[in-house]
């Protein structure tokens, strides 16, 4: 079976990947939903998913209140299969960036002109949603194996909206590491979530993405249930995952770029942890865990700066 990465076409990838309707005189009132795949350039399923979904929508035509816009994230680092270029997309994305690039000025590193194209199509749909609710879902993968899962930030809208998926929502991410691309749409007002859908390239993560895709265009009002196998994709999600409940993130493991960290084997996402139980080594010494919780996003693949968290049940 082929990885996600190998199923990608990176030499036909463009920034927008489809609009449904594609036509302004066929859009009917309702709200507005933004999909992003492929932040970090080396977790295709997102943007596998989103292409999967517009060519069902192309062929089945079904009938859709508001609009949806499905778009690629950082291009370049796609095409390469790296999570990164300079910097991390999804550290960048902050009202301050958006005001440096708004005056003109491009920042010295790739993933400043990524953004400043993302910002643009969020400038553009906003002045064509008016004062229609505007959702968004940003797709991503982990480095290790891992059951699907919802990361949201502390916005009551965004965590009502995340709650009706049955998957664990985790909340809260954005007090330790600022910059998301969904933190960012959460300050310019939007509602929605960020879906970890699995390991980079597991082919069950586009389906866990797709599913969610689907499943997020009902519960936003904007298709009708019995457009779509909805009690199929439910019940996808809902065998994916251990556990339903939800979490708030207490603790972050930061890794400088002269560290050398190394998780211990044998964590995924939502392991039970005690405190004072070993995680992982830093430069060599032991990291203990500070509190009992559950292990959070550990840190499996060589680009990142974040080992791991430690997250407790909210």
């Amino acid at each position: 079976m082929e990885t996600n990465s190998e199923l990608l076409d990176k030499e036909n990838l463009t920034r927008v990947i489809g609009e449904y309707p594609t036509e302004p005189g066929n859009q009917s009132p309702g709200p507005y939903l933004l999909l992003s795949g492929g932040i970090h350039g080396n977790e295709p399923s997102g943007v596998l998913a989103i292409q999967r979904v517009f060519r069902k929508l192309r062929k089945v035509k079904p009938s859709l209140k508001g609009k949806i816009v499905g778009v690629a994230g950082n291009i370049v680092a796609l095409k390469k299969g790296v999570r990164l270029i300079d910097q991390d997309l999804n550290r960048v994305c902050t009202l301050a960036n958006e005001q440096q690039l708004k005056s003109g000025e491009l920042p010295d590193f790739h993933e400043a002109s990524e953004f400043r194209e993302l910002m643009l199509i969020i400038e553009k749909l906003e002045n064509e949603a008016h004062n229609r609710a505007f959702h968004f879902m940003d797709l991503h993968t982990t480095s290790s194996n891992t059951a699907p899962y919802i990361s949201v930030n502390c916005s009551e809208s965004s965590f009502d909206f995340a709650k009706q998926m049955p998957l664990p929502v985790v909340k809260g991410i954005e007090k330790y590491i600022p910059g998301h691309f969904d933190h960012y749409q959460t300050l310019k007002g939007h509602i929605g979530f960020t879906m970890e859908a699995g390991q980079h390239d597991d082919p069950k993560s586009a389906d866990y993405h797709e599913a969610a895709i689907w499943m997020v265009l009902v519960n936003a009002g904007m298709l009708e249930k019995s457009a779509i196998p909805y009690e199929d994709y439910y019940q996808l999600l809902d065998n994916a995952s251990p556990t339903n409940e939800n979490f708030e993130v207490i603790y972050r493991q930061e890794i400088s770029e002269d560290h050398y960290f190394r998780m211990d084997p044998g964590y995924a996402n939502f392991t039970k942890i005690n405190q004072g139980q070993r995680l992982a080594t830093l430069d060599g010494e032991t990291i203990v865990s500070r509190a009992q919780g559950r292990v959070f996003l550990p840190l499996y693949q060589t680009q990142g700066s974040d080992g791991f968290f430690i997250v407790k049940q909210a």
